[in-house]
């Protein structure tokens, strides 16, 4: 008998009347050895591209089956990224219909929101004080308003984390319940871009694309442990979404791992073995 994660929600309430740029919410190290982890998908409208359109046309496919290519990539790279140390749990392993529903309750509870990247520095009490006082206005985020029914925008091109927020420890705890994890991984955007950052690369079409992986990580008390971004970048000449995946996706998986995992002492030369499940 299938359990969706709303009715999930419901049985706990009767009973008791979730290139690499982090942010950390716990000092203490984050060790998922021998843990299990729910991966959970990012949703469709939050695949960010400049470059669908060539994607479309070299690969004769969709939008939507885009989509659905790189968010089965995503999840194969990271399981086979963190299997040798724990378990990993996807909506993609479930047998029968209930995964669809379960996804859309997830979605209708989750928050998201930006989050600017910390720069950590080495300040004296004097100028911690003053950053301090001044952090509120440096920090936030200038989101566009409307006036006099006028959008205005305010350009801002500091990086920022797409993080996962979660009001209601409910939803996890629906999780849970049906997947038995200890953390739950959510990837929360996807986003690829070309870089123009280098006007010389730029002027000579040889500049870059950047692919990059926005997640959050979970404790099942509902306790946020960390967000980030992992990123890779990519020829503006391939797109191939074979060879995008596969000479990509990996490494944004690793870079998740990395963060997620103590290090330890491995060969120079060791490299994750993956399959190609996307031809």
């Amino acid at each position: 008998m299938k359990t969706s994660l709303l009715s999930a929600a419901i049985l706990l309430g009767l009973s008791a009347q979730a290139q690499h740029s982090t942010l950390r919410f716990t000092d203490n190290t984050i060790n998922l050895s021998e843990k299990s982890v729910l991966v959970v998908p990012f949703e469709s409208k939050m695949y960010l591209s400049d470059i669908n359109k060539a994607l479309a046309k070299t690969n004769s496919l969709t939008s939507n089956q885009i989509i659905q290519r790189f968010t089965t990539a995503i999840d194969q790279s990271i399981y086979y990224a963190f299997a040798e140390k724990c378990s990993v749990s996807s909506f993609y392993q479930v047998a029968d219909s209930s995964a669809v529903e379960d996804l859309k309750y997830i979605f209708d509870n989750l928050k998201l929101e930006y989050e600017l990247v910390s720069k950590t520095e080495k300040k004296g009490k004097a100028k911690k004080l003053k950053d301090k006082l001044k952090r509120k206005e440096e920090d936030s985020y200038q989101r566009g308003r409307i006036t006099n029914g006028q959008i205005e925008t305010k350009r801002d091109v500091r990086e920022r984390y797409m993080k996962a927020v979660i009001s209601d420890n409910s939803m996890l705890d629906s999780m849970h319940f049906k997947f038995n994890n200890d953390f739950f991984l959510f990837v929360n955007q996807l986003d690829i871009k070309n870089d123009y950052s280098d006007m010389i690369a730029v002027q000579q079409g040889t500049f870059d694309r950047i692919i990059q992986l926005h997640y959050t990580l979970y404790a099942k008390d509902g306790s946020i442990l960390t967000t980030g971004i992992s990123k890779t970048y990519f020829s503006n000449k391939e797109n191939n979404i074979n060879t995008i995946i596969t000479n990509n996706f990996p490494i944004l998986a690793r870079y998740i791992f990395e963060d997620l995992f103590p290090p330890v002492e491995e060969k120079s030369n060791s490299k994750i073995k993956l399959k190609n499940p996307w031809k």
